[in-house]
């Protein structure tokens, strides 16, 4: 097959506003190429009230899947037949699968940062996690983590409330071992210093403001703790620059991009992505 567009390319996409930033349709267009198959991935620009007559439209012209980003993540909700558990606790959903004819939402978001930290023999079975930020990547994240069996979840957020949120999800649905507490410098050193994984969630250090970081006071950062930034522009913030100077495992956000993309396309299609493909897309991190 050429891969050019026919009667019978199958069509995948992604609704945000803004949308232009996306790596997503670079990411699954290449899996398409190198599987041979005939999809093809395009970002739809599509503004909150548009939302629900987009859907519609996804739905009459048969669109065989599409991701959701900012800011329709909770609001495309209720314009879809069918919710996964585990979207419904997050709150969000990122992967729209149509199934003759009827719409069901996943969230493939901690599925993602999962399968990032362990192609990088991360594992976070019975580790205590703290996560810097309370929006919708550190709810989806938390609530992934405390199903995966970690030890400890603190989030820490300068507006308590969306952190004891995410909290009361996690201690009332899963299992109780989320707390919360109001973010600064002596609460991130209270508790930082005493987790085996840090995750930054918000977007200070992002491009093109990359001189920023979360973190003023980098002592109680010791060489056994693992030190995840969900950015990845800059691929390596002056957060993941400072704890790799102190001896640190580093990881920043591609992963979780990767990986929550290639959850979504096998949701999609059905079609495993083997490991060598996988390996191929990790280079771009690397490059």
């Amino acid at each position: 097959m050429d891969n050019s567009i026919n009667g019978h390319t199958k069509v995948l996409g992604l609704i945000g506003d803004p949308i232009e930033h996306s790596l997503s349709p670079g990411i699954h267009n290449t899996i398409c190429r190198h599987l041979n198959l005939n999809y093809t991935y395009v970002p739809f620009r599509v503004s909150p009230d548009n939302l629900k007559e987009a859907v519609k439209g996804f739905k009459a012209l048969g669109v065989t899947g599409f991701n959701v980003t900012i800011p329709h993540k909770k609001d495309i909700i209720k314009y879809l037949d069918e919710v996964s558990k585990e979207a419904l606790l997050m709150g969000a959903v990122n992967t729209v699968k149509n199934i003759e004819g009827k719409l069901y939402g996943y969230n493939t978001d901690g599925e993602g940062l999962i399968k990032s930290f362990k192609s990088e023999h991360i594992s976070i079975k019975d580790k205590k996690v703290v996560v810097i930020g309370a929006g919708g990547a550190s709810r989806g994240i938390c609530i992934k983590m405390a199903m995966e069996g970690v030890r400890h979840i603190t989030i820490l957020n300068r507006t308590r409330d969306k952190a004891d949120n995410i909290c009361n999800v996690i201690n009332s649905n899963i299992q109780d071992i989320a707390r919360s507490a109001e973010w600064d410098g002596s609460t991130l050193r209270q508790y930082g210093e005493q987790c085996d994984v840090l995750i930054h969630t918000t977007p200070i250090g992002m491009y093109p403001e990359t001189h920023r970081c979360p973190v003023k006071d980098f002592d109680f950062i010791h060489s056994n703790m693992v030190v995840c930034d969900l950015i990845y522009n800059p691929f390596k913030t002056v957060l993941l620059q400072k704890a790799e100077e102190k001896g640190c495992k580093i990881v920043n956000g591609w992963g979780m991009l990767l990986f929550q993309a290639i959850s979504a396309f096998e949701i999609w299609t059905g079609v495993k992505i083997h490991r060598d493909l996988i390996n191929r897309l990790q280079k771009v991190n690397r490059s």
